[in-house]
């Protein structure tokens, strides 16, 4: 019962992680707008952008496989 829960708490929790990295990826200007990231010219902001999104990408690949190796059992 208790292994039950605590399973479900995480995947719970790897579903959220996943979900962020993919909107990281798709949609960076919302979360830039949202962040501390220093704004500044035209290549800073490209930057931003790009690291947003290889940044969202990893963390979502992360999380899904973490996923995948949760359930492969």
């Amino acid at each position: 019962m208790k292994q039950a829960l605590l399973r479900t708490i995480v995947v719970l929790m790897l579903l959220a992680f996943a979900g962020i990295g993919i909107a990281h990826s798709f949609r960076p200007e919302y979360f830039i707008k949202r962040s501390g990231v220093r704004r500044g010219g035209e290549l800073l902001t490209e930057w931003n952008r790009l690291g947003f999104q290889i940044a969202g990408a990893i963390f979502a690949g992360f999380a899904i496989y973490l996923l995948y190796a949760l359930f492969r059992r």
